[in-house]
């Protein structure tokens, strides 16, 4: 590998519990562009301190990757998508809650100009048309001014965080598959024709044939995303019919199962359930209480993490959820997959019943957290 610059020390992504190959690759692009070092304490949540480096709940991580972690919460919590169903790309999806959806969403500039409103960064958006010549040129100064980029290639899922570049033209990064293991070789290529280097990042000569839109960050400006305006965001997130609706869906299916359609059900449970149990976890492990001094407001967002991770405590949603999953047969031992007798298992009538109480709690806590949130608004 022969880069003419690098930006070193980046995160890959995901770690942990990180299902959005967006979100994973904001986090790693935002770290060093808002000048997070190995330096930068980390405040742990649970232990409400920053980092002792006690090991119990984040083992050797370095303070970079549980820094990943932190901005991964705070992102996908900040624009309401941790309090919806669905990630905001399954287009297809009925249940969408997501602020300024539409049927035709694609990553719009709104949705930047959120995120980047509330990280206190400029951007700009570079398209294909905009020409080879021109995005590898803005690309370079990016880099070289010490932000790397975001760039979406192809029409699947994942993301490519740019970090080098070299003088043929060639890109360098991280993609949403650099999952590592002692040999630190990816699992495999998100685009056929990328390798990667020994250190495992991408190396992408012809990216600009897979090219969809690069974001490029410009760089800082004035924060305009307010923390009044990330509690209208989850208020009018957790507002949406949609979660109603889903709701008497959810019912409507346990209502009607057969033989015939057992296992189909488990299956469309299982997805509705999958999300939640990670999602509520990542807006309660948020920064959203450290940002406010206000005493009463934090109290008001502390019953938000208590109503979504108190596991200790009979009907927390992340709790409640893993018994979902105990009723359907999944857990660690199925890879958090239906087993073989999922079918069964959801034909028995007691299966059932406990499966509307149970999901009718996950919908109550919602209720409870946007009653909350609601009075937190009229605090401020």
């Amino acid at each position: 590998m022969d880069m003419k610059n690098h930006i070193p020390n980046m995160i890959p992504f995901p770690s942990d519990a990180q299902s959005s190959p967006f979100f994973g690759a904001l986090a790693s692009l935002l770290l060093p562009a808002l000048g997070y070092t190995e330096e930068t304490p980390y405040f742990c949540g649970p232990k409400g301190s920053y980092c002792v480096h006690c090991n119990n709940d984040c083992g050797s991580k370095s303070n970079l990757r549980k820094n990943h972690n932190l901005v991964y919460h705070d992102y996908q919590t900040f624009t309401g998508v941790s309090l919806g169903w669905v990630w905001p790309e399954d287009v297809d999806s009925s249940y969408q809650t997501l602020p300024g959806w539409h049927d035709d969403w694609c990553w719009p500039d709104a949705f930047f100009d959120y995120i980047f409103g509330f990280a206190g960064l400029a951007w700009k958006r570079l398209p294909k048309g905009a020409g080879k010549g021109d995005i590898f040129a803005a690309v370079c100064a990016s880099i070289d001014a010490g932000f790397p980029v975001l760039m979406k290639l192809g029409t699947g899922p994942d993301w490519h965080v740019v970090t080098g570049y070299d003088e043929n033209g060639t890109l360098y990064g991280l993609d949403s598959h650099n999952h590592f293991d002692h040999t630190m070789r990816p699992t495999r290529a998100v685009v056929a024709s990328q390798s990667y280097t020994d250190g495992g990042l991408f190396i992408l000569p012809d990216w600009f044939s897979h090219v969809q839109t690069a974001v490029v960050i410009t760089g800082r400006a004035a924060k305009t995303v307010t923390f009044h305006n990330i509690l209208a965001r989850l208020v009018q997130t957790l507002e949406h019919p949609v979660h109603g609706r889903l709701e008497r869906d959810i019912m409507s299916r346990l209502d009607a199962v057969t033989t015939e359609n057992a296992l189909e059900t488990a299956q469309w449970l299982l997805a509705k359930v999958g999300f939640p149990i990670e999602a509520r976890w990542h807006a309660a492990d948020s920064s959203l209480i450290r940002q406010t001094e206000n005493k009463a407001v934090q109290d008001k967002i502390f019953r938000m993490i208590r109503q979504y991770v108190f596991d200790s405590e009979h009907d927390a949603t992340h709790g409640t959820c893993w018994k979902i999953w105990a009723q359907l047969g999944v857990g660690t031992a199925t890879g958090y997959a239906l087993p073989p007798n999922a079918a069964e298992l959801i034909l028995r009538p007691e299966a059932q019943a406990e499966l509307k109480r149970l999901f009718a709690i996950v919908f109550h806590n919602d209720r409870e957290v946007l009653a909350t949130l609601r009075e937190a608004m009229t605090i401020l």
